[in-house]
């Protein structure tokens, strides 16, 4: 019997060496297979930019007789400077259009995100699936009408018009966000705050809000990428010149019989900063607040 056990032993002990010896073998293989995956990723990612960066310091006549990637045969770093001063206008105009729709879609997602997390009142779960089934309805859908309610208005050609429209389209997915931030805050907080006297609003302003930094910074760079980055709205939105975002600016490169395409990829680098501004400087919290407002618990 003793013998038997023993011989039990040694093969379930031979069973796991094994088991460990390849894994040990695979280890090294599955790694490097991660790290040439993400290098190709980084590649694929990285060649549009480099293309456009080579685009925007050439001129037409190189890159029509060389074609696009090739190594630029002078450098025309002046046609950056004479890009921002064309787009300057436009810069000015997403500004005072993306600011305004980011702050706006960050308050409502945040009291609603509270409300449907943490107060408990009939139609509660009805109204969130409404709201976040509403980020699936296509856009394209919604530009006649849209349209003529902003024209019926009177705020066709106005910086309103397109704040107003950024922030209705938002608002499901920030509210998915924060409502599922805020119901992994613990609800002793909540109570807690109860018990001290506080109102509802004071518990939403001085402990749900900071709380939920890391969320608000993955929402803030996301929205403000998607709605610096829109075109479609500016298109339909706008008329003057001095209305238009950015995006929409980079098309006045574009003439009735050619294209100026070192002028466009300039356009396209001075278009792309703000955006990796904003994202250099909430990178600290940005895949943690994606994270923890994705999941519940």
């Amino acid at each position: 019997m003793t013998d038997t056990t023993t011989q039990m032993t040694n093969s379930r002990a031979d069973v796991v060496n094994r088991g460990s010896l390849r894994e040990r073998i695979e280890e090294p293989f599955m790694r490097g297979g991660q790290i040439a995956l993400l290098i190709l990723l980084a590649l694929v990612f990285f060649l549009p930019v480099a293309g456009t960066l080579l685009t925007a310091i050439r001129t037409i006549p190189d890159i029509t007789q060389n074609g696009s990637w090739a190594l630029p045969s002078s450098y025309e770093w002046s046609n950056l400077s004479f890009a921002f001063m064309k787009m300057l206008p436009y810069l000015k105009a997403s500004a005072i259009i993306t600011l305004p729709s980011v702050a706006g879609t960050l308050l409502v997602s945040m009291m609603a995100g509270y409300a449907l997390s943490r107060m408990r009142f009939e139609g509660r779960i009805w109204m969130f699936l409404v709201i976040v089934s509403l980020s699936f309805v296509p856009v394209h859908t919604q530009l006649i009408p849209v349209f003529k309610l902003m024209s019926d208005l009177g705020l066709h050609d106005t910086f309103w018009a397109q704040i107003i429209v950024h922030i209705m389209r938002q608002i499901p997915f920030a509210v998915l966000i924060m409502t599922n931030f805020f119901n992994t805050v613990p609800g002793e907080l909540r109570e807690a705050g109860r018990i001290d006297g506080a109102s509802e609003w004071t518990i939403f302003q001085r402990i749900y809000v900071p709380v939920a930094r890391p969320a608000l910074s993955a929402l803030i760079v996301l929205e403000f990428t998607w709605i610096w980055n829109d075109l479609l709205w500016g298109l339909v939105l706008t008329q003057g010149a001095g209305k238009k975002p950015v995006t929409v600016g980079i098309l006045a490169f574009q003439g009735e019989y050619e294209i100026a395409w070192n002028m466009v990829a300039s356009g396209a680098v001075i278009a792309a900063i703000p955006t990796l501004i904003v994202f250099l400087a909430f990178q600290k919290h940005f895949i943690r607040g994606m994270t923890m407002g994705s999941v519940k618990g």
